[in-house]
């Protein structure tokens, strides 16, 4: 099951952090090495937590694509179900009666209007948008700078970002990407990411 083999790379995280933190603590003035080791170490692990939490409260359905749901307050199939079992059923209502109108104050008004048939009107359409335009070196580099190497977390994440129909929508991804995958504002890609987006809806 998937929450056993999360459980498991938990675990190592948790592991690999306990190490890191001893090597942190063992030096009165940790080098920059013992730093990076043990951001990478809690980055990592707090990555694997907040996944498997996500995935217990999904009931093992995939975490990387209930996270991007999540994001987009886009209802998981569970929950579909959950919202159809509780909406209650509504009261039918009685057929309201036609009024009843002489027949002859209509043909006067008829014969006026020279039987003339207003035309259908059209439906709207909806505007569509181009989908983000991503070269591959950028594209290996989101992935290995932005998606920790998880090429499938980042064509999901694209996939959501060309999938929304506003700028604002989009933006509030993005923000949640940010957040679960600590993204720094300043990070190169990052601004392309924005930037591109951006493009998308100008």
């Amino acid at each position: 099951m998937q929450t056993d083999i999360l459980l498991k790379q938990v675990y190592s995280s948790l592991s690999e952090l306990k190490t890191a933190i001893e090597k942190f603590e063992k030096h009165p003035s940790p080098s920059t090495q013992y730093s990076e080791s043990l951001y990478k170490a809690l980055n990592d692990c707090n990555k694997l937590v907040s996944a498997y939490l996500v995935l217990k409260e999904q009931k093992d359905v995939a975490p990387d694509l209930n996270l991007h749901l999540k994001l987009m307050n886009v209802p998981t199939p569970q929950e579909k179900q959950v919202i159809a079992d509780v909406e209650p059923s509504l009261p039918a209502t009685e057929p309201i009666a036609e009024p009843k109108v002489e027949i002859e104050t209509i043909v006067p008004e008829v014969a006026e209007i020279n039987n003339t048939v207003p035309e259908q009107t059209k439906p709207v359409e909806e505007k569509t948008f181009p989908t983000l335009v991503i070269s591959i070196n950028d594209k290996f580099r989101m992935i290995n700078d932005l998606f920790s190497g998880n090429a499938n977390e980042y064509n999901i994440a694209i996939e959501q970002i060309n999938t929304v129909n506003t700028l604002d929508d989009a933006m509030i991804y993005i923000k949640g990407l940010k957040d679960i995958y600590m993204w720094k504002e300043e990070h190169e890609m990052v601004k392309k990411i924005i930037a591109l987006t951006q493009k998308r809806f100008s």
